[in-house]
């Protein structure tokens, strides 16, 4: 009796272990794949200024109202940090958050992935593993694998990503991120990132 009884304890402690060592193998994934986005861009390049960082925010803002959205819009620089966030008006209340998050996700990830939009991203590491996303997901708050965002780059060098958030489909809000990196894309050829 003693046997059967060491033996199920053992049987269940080996489940546990097993388990254990599944999460911990999951939670490896996503921590690897929520790197800092500094940890992405060389220290040699530098971020957006703030002047070319507020034309794009208003004109992200300014294309998404021309074609009937109410969004917000956030850039964030080489490190993942807000550098300009704006909400227009009437934009649903949890634009802000997801703008944010759009715009960390493809600044953290895109560079180390080869990639400049959050869809590009999200086909890119779909091609991985189809469950890839929701796994990075779960393994922070700020990712957020939904079309809406791009990189800013300056001689190949993300400087900043423009995440967008709030149309009902979200390739328009990546088709208003890009309008607003393609409105300063020609003048950051005469500023030294800062």
């Amino acid at each position: 009796m003693k046997i059967d009884d060491d033996s199920a304890t053992r049987c269940s402690l080996l489940n546990t272990v097993v388990t254990l060592a599944t999460k911990l193998a999951l939670l490896g994934t996503c921590a690897a794949l929520s790197i800092s986005a500094s940890g992405q861009i060389p220290s040699a390049g530098g971020a957006l200024p703030l002047s070319l960082a507020m034309d794009a925010a208003t004109e992200t803002i300014q294309v998404c109202e021309a074609r009937g959205f109410k969004v917000a819009v956030a850039i964030v620089d080489p490190d993942g940090v807000i550098k300009v966030q704006a909400r227009g008006d009437g934009s649903p209340i949890h634009s802000q958050g997801f703008s944010f998050r759009k715009a960390y996700t493809i600044m953290s990830m895109g560079p180390m992935i080869g990639a400049d939009t959050n869809s590009a991203l999200i086909n890119k590491i779909t091609g991985f593993s189809p469950g890839l996303p929701a796994t990075a997901s779960s393994g922070t708050s700020s990712l957020l694998f939904l079309p809406g965002s791009v990189l800013v780059k300056q001689n190949g060098q993300a400087i900043a990503a423009i995440g967008v958030s709030g149309a009902p489909k979200s390739l328009d809000d990546e088709a208003c991120a890009q309008a607003g990196a393609d409105k300063i894309k020609t003048r950051l050829a005469d500023v030294s990132p800062n």
